[in-house]
């Protein structure tokens, strides 16, 4: 065979062996050490994106040795935690399905190795479909939507008399996704009379009077300070400047669009008002709004603390869960006790107000999850277990076999 036609071959027994997958799952091991000890810095949100994000190919790790000597960690560069998975699942279809042996067996082992590839599987799907967002209702208030956390959108609406005339056009995910301060982005807005050029974009920023000594450009007397990340990613402001870009190719002067910082207790910043053509438009950009194929209400929500501290001992929720004209479902959700229902899953994730408190009237707030996977790692255990059992099975009856026929011959 030539060595241009063993090439391939030589490619499919390194990516079905066994020593690829050893070296990757311990890859994992360390990226999953590091970033959990990373995360006491930089929090979760920030470390996940770091080490696990699709967009991260490789990492810059950090190690502290000596801290009080080098005052600083030691980088080490390692490939992106997704795509050491990405990889892991490749070698495991080649080398733990394909390259396998097939035969009765060997059943249970290949079940096995199926369960764990749905598994990884499912991190991936979860990694590039999930949405995540949190829903706040007072008591007697109802919802169908809930607010992403992490993730700001822009919207495009027309303004006839004072009032939204029309669909709202919006740009999020791909269109917002990895900007940074220096790049400057094109976001088009189809059907609308003008796109939007995206500049100096900011994680955390606060809209705040410019003038001499201002990093950032002023614009009408106001420009962006940016600040420190959060630990708590659902606290940062995004913010950048922006200028709208006509049919024509004409450009409009700049301005500043900007979600509130967590901590500043505005809700969101007045939109921006742009007219051409005749007609007004407003252009504001928010945390992304997460529609739910349902509306929930909160009838009660209780709490109890720990005697003497404000650490919570258990939350539930009475909630109904009103879909169309259907009645209603009358339903609780508890702490690790969530209610799914049409692809969104409900947490209880905090509670606030009520006597206890002395903060005036209860709310409760419920961590919104969409995920396409989200019984995926549920349903790939049961798989692994079957075929684990369906193995031990096998070599038991094996075992118990040799042994009855040494007694025999004995």
């Amino acid at each position: 065979m030539s060595q241009s036609s063993s090439l391939p071959l030589k490619v499919w027994k390194l990516l079905s062996g066994f020593g690829l997958a050893t070296i990757l799952l311990v890859l994992l091991g360390i990226l999953t050490w590091l970033a959990t000890l990373e995360q006491v810095e930089h929090g979760l949100l920030a470390t996940l994106d770091k080490y696990f994000h699709w967009r991260a190919w490789w990492v810059p790790a950090e190690l502290w040795v000596f801290p009080e000597t080098l005052k600083r960690p030691l980088i080490i560069p390692l490939p992106g935690g997704y795509w050491v998975c990405a990889l892991l699942l490749v070698n495991m279809i080649c080398g733990g399905l394909i390259r396998a042996r097939k035969g009765w067996k060997t059943a249970g082992v290949l079940i096995s190795h199926f369960g764990i590839i749905f598994m990884i599987a499912a991190g991936g799907v979860a990694q590039l479909y999930e949405e995540r967002g949190v829903m706040m209702l007072v008591e007697g208030d109802q919802a169908d939507y809930a607010i992403s956390l992490t993730e700001p959108t822009i919207e495009v609406l027309e303004v006839v008399d004072g009032k939204v005339s029309g669909d709202v056009s919006v740009a999020r995910g791909k269109e917002l996704s990895g900007l940074e301060q220096r790049d400057s982005r094109l976001v088009k807005f189809p059907g609308e009379p003008f796109d939007l050029e995206i500049t100096g974009w900011l994680v955390n920023a606060q809209v705040r009077p410019g003038g001499e000594g201002s990093r950032n450009p002023t614009v009408d007397g106001w420009t962006l300070e940016e600040r420190e990340k959060e630990k708590e990613g659902e606290l940062n402001g995004p913010a950048c400047y922006a200028r709208a870009v006509f049919e024509d190719g004409t450009m409009g002067d700049y301005f500043i669009l900007a979600v509130p910082n967590g901590r500043s207790g505005l809700d969101d910043y007045p939109p921006v008002s742009i007219e051409t053509g005749g007609k007004k438009f407003a252009v504001r950009m928010v945390k992304q709004t997460i529609p739910v194929p349902f509306t929930v209400k909160l009838e009660d929500a209780e709490s109890e603390y720990y005697p003497n501290s404000s650490k919570p001992k258990s939350f539930h929720s009475d909630i109904l869960r009103i879909d169309g004209e259907d009645e209603p479902v009358s339903l609780r959700i508890e702490m690790n006790e969530p209610m799914r229902a049409g692809g969104f899953t409900f947490f209880q994730r905090t509670m606030g107000g009520g006597p206890q408190m002395q903060q005036g009237p209860q709310f409760s707030g419920f961590e919104v999850v969409s995920n396409p996977a989200d019984k995926w790692p549920e349903y790939s255990l049961y798989v692994v277990t079957v075929g684990l059992l369906i193995h031990f099975v096998m070599k038991f009856s094996s075992y118990l076999g040799a042994s009855n026929r040494s007694q025999t011959k004995a």
